[in-house]
């Protein structure tokens, strides 16, 4: 910076020319400023004194001064650094470590409440006090102006995920915080690495909501009933019939409909994560004859669409969603190997991934159930119902059908233990029984009976000991060999 454009420049009686206090020519505000230099380190540091007090300005100076020399032997980041521009950044930097629709996922959720809270604020600035305090902000997001003032915007976006009021969840879940913790904590954990925090700030969706106030932390599915309901408007909804009749629809709204059949069934079918069936290409079905001669559709999870950034083969339960396939391909303008099979049109005539999460809330709204106000947008209970409840209803229909914990894992591309303390209070009792029984053994009876049933009550109260159920599952398998 030239001398000309210091005004009211004083240097520091402490540091000497080091640390100099001045006024900015061509600014109004009259505030000062400081310019530190720091040995060692290229340039200067700059930062506002926030006072038109040419005493108050130089008592600030020099404490900064001071925490700048204690960073600066510690090898911390001394350069003024906003938790926006870092949380960016960042994201650019281990976004390979990510599927693209986590990364996705996480730059969304950070700009939909936490960059909002966080983002202005020196990252180097932060504490655990401030970090704390996003919790209060983010429960009274939606009663705040900004949050009004969002809706109200949505409604004029074409292709918002939140039109309206009533698809924004104004009373966040604590599955909701808990995500939103995580992710808070994962870039705070990079701050600290990267020598910007000098320690680790943590903090939890626990202190956010009471424990009587978190539920039981389940997604909602739907009852064998209610899926049969669904899918009988589902149809209707797909062909135009009966209610969702309507003489505007074009071809689009067409099409888009037999799109959510499409994906709604083989949800449910295969119990394949939402994120990736919306990145499926044609190439990704397949057609194989199972050992009874029946067709059977088989789909592709690629490694770089995972979750868990491993590929995977998923068998649909139903034969029936060959034929809705089908169907829905030939109404299809795209439907090469590498195209998507769902997929959004933009104006420049490529494709990309389409949301129809709101549209699916909709619809179920439409689905008439016991007189429910909202349909079968809710359950009996009051919990709600979104594309991932299809994934739900698929695991918990092929537990109670008996197919094995170990195979089923393996097909949603989870872990046993995942399985287990998602669904395991569906598991009937006597299904695990079978399973673990089905080899018959002449000796040891009473000692096979007593592990097994131990497993069966365990599983049934939800109360299970690591260790306990190793044990359990030993003697099991010497009796069982």
């Amino acid at each position: 910076m030239a001398s000309d454009t210091y005004r009211d420049r004083q240097d520091s009686k402490i540091f000497g020319s080091r640390l100099i206090i001045f006024r900015r020519k061509g600014v109004e505000s009259g505030y000062f400023s400081f310019r530190a230099k720091i040995s060692g380190l290229a340039g200067y540091i700059r930062k506002s004194c926030g006072t038109s007090d040419a005493a108050q300005a130089m008592v600030f100076a020099e404490g900064a001064y001071e925490d700048l020399l204690v960073r600066h032997k510690g090898g911390f980041s001394l350069r003024e650094l906003t938790v926006d521009k870092f949380f960016y950044d960042w994201l650019e930097r281990k976004k390979h470590n990510f599927t693209a629709s986590r990364a996705k996922w996480k730059q969304s959720v950070y700009e939909r409440y936490i960059s909002g809270y966080f983002g202005k604020k020196n990252i180097s600035e932060l504490n655990k006090r401030f970090c704390d305090g996003y919790w209060e902000y983010r429960l009274n997001f939606w009663n705040t102006k900004v949050g009004q003032k969002r809706i109200e915007v949505n409604e004029k976006r074409i292709g918002a995920k939140s039109k309206s009021s009533r698809n924004v969840a104004k009373k966040a879940s604590f599955a909701t915080l808990r995500a939103e913790a995580s992710l808070i904590n994962e870039f705070l954990r990079a701050a600290t690495d990267d020598g910007h925090l000098a320690r680790t700030i943590k903090i939890s969706a626990q202190d956010a909501i009471a424990k009587n106030e978190r539920g039981d932390g389940y997604r909602d599915t739907f009852t064998e009933h209610e899926y049969q309901v669904l899918t009988s408007n589902l149809f209707n909804y797909a062909m135009g019939r009966g209610k969702f009749a309507d003489k505007r629809l074009h071809s689009l709204h067409k099409f888009q409909r037999l799109m959510m059949r499409a994906f709604v069934l083989l949800a449910s079918s295969t119990g394949a994560r939402v994120g990736e069936l919306k990145q499926l290409v044609w190439g990704d079905l397949d057609i194989q004859i199972d050992d009874s001669g029946k067709d059977v559709l088989l789909i592709s999870i690629r490694g770089e669409t995972s979750k868990t950034r491993r590929g995977r083969k998923a068998v649909a339960h139903s034969s029936h969603v060959i034929s809705v396939m089908d169907e829905y391909k030939s109404a299809s303008k795209y439907t090469a190997a590498d195209d998507l099979v769902f997929y959004r049109e933009q104006q420049d005539g490529s494709l990309s991934t389409v949301d129809m999460s709101v549209s699916f809330k909709n619809f179920l709204r439409r689905c008439e159930y016991e007189q429910r106000k909202e349909g079968l947008r809710f359950s009996k209970d009051g919990k709600a119902r979104t594309l991932y409840s299809l994934r739900h209803f698929y695991a918990i229909s092929r537990l109670k059908q008996n197919v094995d914990v170990f195979r089923l894992a393996t097909n949603m591309g989870t872990g046993v233990t995942q399985i287990r303390n998602h669904y395991g209070r569906h598991i009937s009792g006597e299904a695990f029984i079978t399973e673990l029984t089905k080899y018959e053994s002449k000796t040891g009876e009473k000692t096979k009976s007593a592990a097994v049933r131990q497993l069966v009550n365990m599983v049934e109260t939800g109360l299970l000991n690591e260790e306990m159920a190793l044990e359990a599952f030993k003697q099991v398998a010497q009796l069982r060999d």
